[in-house]
């Protein structure tokens, strides 16, 4: 395996797992938009799927309510794990420059809107139909760049959430796409044991990145972190932008 790429991995997995410990979220994103860097987006997909399993799976475990957000938001993730499912059949069909142009986008979007704070609230009654398109249209997106629930994020985040039912729901929401993501590359041929051992391996760095995350919580303030990690990821999708249509 290519020395620099090791090197650009264990890089990805240690910053994507610091910005999940500090902000709680991240991890997917964070590491696609570095690992895209040097390998392409079919390759770099299936080697996130593990990690957003596991770190999200232990941190949906923390906290009371997992229940009550099983049962609320069972639209939004049936259809997470439907859309990630069709966005993953999409992956292999798509040209890859178009795929490219897409992440870039997505992740300047998201980006700006976490970096400026933009308020959006769901009116009260439009949550029915909301979960399930919102659930579908990320799963789409996830299939199709690795970007794990951006716009879960923002509607939840919409729906006025606490800080911790917020993190608890979206680290379910992306537990669950993880599971649907496993199967939906198989079926692609895209995932098999040896990709299974190397995802596995990249859960080192990240829980090592979240352990360092965590202790620069108690020391950053958490909104300049946040605007550095935004600031980066801008970069990083203009990057992308530049490469697909160059």
């Amino acid at each position: 395996m290519d020395s620099v790429f090791i090197t650009t991995a264990i890089g990805a997995f240690l910053a994507a797992g610091c910005v999940k410990g500090v902000i709680g979220l991240g991890l997917p994103l964070t590491s696609i938009a570095i690992l895209t860097t040097t390998i392409g987006l079919r390759d770099a997909i299936p080697l996130i799927v593990i990690p957003v399993l596991i770190t999200n799976i232990w941190q949906a475990s923390q906290g009371g309510a997992l229940g009550q957000h099983f049962r609320r938001f069972w639209s939004l993730n049936l259809l997470l794990c439907a859309g990630t499912w069709g966005g993953t059949v999409m992956l292999f069909r798509i040209d890859p420059w178009i795929l490219t142009l897409v992440l870039g986008v997505v992740i300047i979007c998201y980006a700006l809107i976490n970096m400026f704070a933009v308020s959006m609230t769901v009116r009260e009654g439009a949550e029915f139909w909301l979960s399930p398109s919102v659930g579908a249209f990320s799963g789409l997106l996830t299939g199709l760049t690795g970007s794990v629930g951006a716009p879960v994020a923002i509607y939840l985040q919409a729906l006025g959430l606490g800080k911790e039912e917020f993190l608890q729901a979206i680290s379910l929401s992306f537990f669950l796409a993880a599971v649907a993501w496993i199967p939906s590359l198989a079926s692609q041929s895209a995932f098999d044991l040896d990709i299974a051992l190397k995802s596995s391996m990249a859960l080192i760095p990240a829980f090592a990145g979240m352990w360092v995350g965590q202790r620069i919580r108690d020391y950053l303030s958490e909104l300049y972190f946040r605007r550095g990690v935004f600031l980066f990821l801008i970069i990083v999708g203009a990057n992308l932008i530049r490469r697909a249509v160059l």
